[in-house]
């Protein structure tokens, strides 16, 4: 069923309907918050109350896209708040690049192009057989090394290497190089920061 035959049903209190919206947009909010801020539990934490704020005011909504800019503009506003109670320098200035007019509006909006992109990449992953995403998952997000992957999934390291070549590949049909080293350069911002 498509978003915006819910909009009903959502405005009138259907969880259900709710939980279809938080499915669509929360993995792409918390990666577009994410850029913005320091540290994972708290982009979670505000996209969790962009989507309590959302609830509140769902009788507001007649259409997708405004919840969907809704839940954006919630969450940057929620993003930079937190950023002005930090009094550390640095986050203080990332702040005033974010605040920064037409700079801040472009680099925003670039950020939720790629938010949206790294959701496309991570719903085709979802798709891949199961010992494929296994291995990309082990590689990318858990950073395990090729042996590792090996002993703990029962395989040879060639093996590994051949599932990961084969899901790179299926991955190429919809994404372009870059698509991807994005996305896994974001995976692997997360996971350093995640051990920090």
């Amino acid at each position: 069923m498509h978003l915006e035959d819910i909009i009903p049903a959502f405005r009138e209190g259907d969880p259900q309907a709710f939980d279809a919206f938080f499915k669509e947009h929360y993995r792409p909010l918390v990666f577009f918050a994410q850029q913005l801020l320091t540290t994972i539990g708290g982009a979670e934490d505000i996209v969790k109350d962009s989507f309590v704020k959302l609830w509140q005011k769902r009788i507001d909504f007649d259409h997708h896209k405004s919840i969907k800019g809704f839940l954006y503009t919630t969450t940057r506003n929620a993003c930079i708040n937190l950023l002005r109670h930090e009094k550390v320098k640095d986050t203080y200035q990332k702040e005033m690049v974010y605040l920064d007019d037409q700079k801040g509006e472009e680099r925003i909006l670039q950020q939720m192009i790629h938010s949206e992109l790294l959701q496309s990449i991570h719903r085709e992953i979802e798709k891949l057989p199961e010992k494929r995403r296994q291995v990309l998952q082990m590689i990318f997000q858990e950073g395990l090394k090729l042996e590792e992957i090996a002993e703990i999934l029962g395989i040879s390291v060639f093996t590994v290497k051949e599932h990961r070549a084969k899901a790179l590949a299926q991955l190429r049909l919809k994404f372009s190089d870059y698509q991807l080293a994005l996305f896994f350069a974001f995976s692997s911002a997360i996971l350093m920061k995640t051990r920090l």
